[in-house]
């Protein structure tokens, strides 16, 4: 893991490059000695669950380090912190994952049959943590050939899917957005191709494909930011956050 601490830790520390102030107060303490390698080619199991506590993952909170406040940052820190210290839980029990789950399969089995991109397709690449950030993973549902990263989603309600389908992921879904091209990043594969599949639409409509670059400047903003958390939970700092005053104290020379 890099270190990105230069010199002793005052008070207040500015983070170079950055324009952010980081002050350092006591809080739980994130213990990186916690953090568990993943299981080879798993994905969904009990070890898997284990490997991703404490991490930034491309489902769970990279769409949280892209535009968040540094209130939800400072959170989502502590929240990283507090996770090591428990075994995991299942984080798969809502109707629409266990519904995305049950047609996994079926999706990239259906994209196998279509794809007119060559190179063999592992559908068990498990969790790839990033070769910089040891706090950043991603496990992908499938790869293709040596350069793509792929993902396949099946939405529970048509109407989902078929805004996937006329106007493309990155209009439609943001968070979606985020995680595909997160994993790009973690795994340093530069193709990405997104699935979305849902057996009760039209036969022409079922399979909606495409095919996604890197974007090199979101990968960019995940780069400065990992630096920062990674800087700050090291050193046991936060985001300074300034206070806004409400009531009799946002009026000057009241009394």
């Amino acid at each position: 893991m890099r270190s990105f601490t230069q010199g002793k830790p005052t008070s207040e520390t500015y983070f170079k490059g950055t324009g952010c102030t980081h002050s350092m107060i006591k809080l739980t303490k994130y213990d990186f000695s916690l953090l568990t390698p993943p299981p080879q080619g798993e994905s969904n199991t009990q070890a898997w669950l284990d490997s991703r506590r404490g991490r930034i993952t491309a489902s769970k909170r990279a769409h949280m380090i892209i535009n968040s406040r540094k209130t939800t940052l400072n959170r989502m820190m502590d929240e990283m912190a507090e996770e090591l210290k428990h075994p995991a839980e299942d984080g798969y029990s809502g109707i629409y994952t266990q519904h995305g789950h049950a047609f996994e399969k079926q999706s990239i089995g259906e994209y196998n049959m279509m794809r007119l991109t060559p190179g063999e397709i592992d559908t068990s690449p498990g969790m790839v943590i990033h070769p910089d950030f040891d706090i950043a993973s991603a496990t992908p549902d499938f790869f293709q050939g040596d350069d793509i990263t792929g993902q396949a989603k099946n939405p529970a309600k048509m109407k989902n899917h078929l805004k996937l389908l006329h106007f493309g992921v990155k209009m439609v879904n943001a968070a979606y957005y985020t995680q595909v091209q997160f994993e790009s990043f973690v795994t340093g594969r530069p193709k990405i191709v997104f699935i979305s599949y849902h057996p009760e639409a039209p036969a022409t409509n079922q399979l909606y494909i495409e095919e996604i670059d890197a974007d090199e400047a979101m990968h960019d903003q995940f780069r400065t930011k990992l630096k920062e958390i990674e800087w700050m939970l090291v050193n046991n700092a936060r985001y300074t956050v300034k206070k806004i005053a409400v009531g009799v104290d946002a009026i000057p020379d009241l009394f």
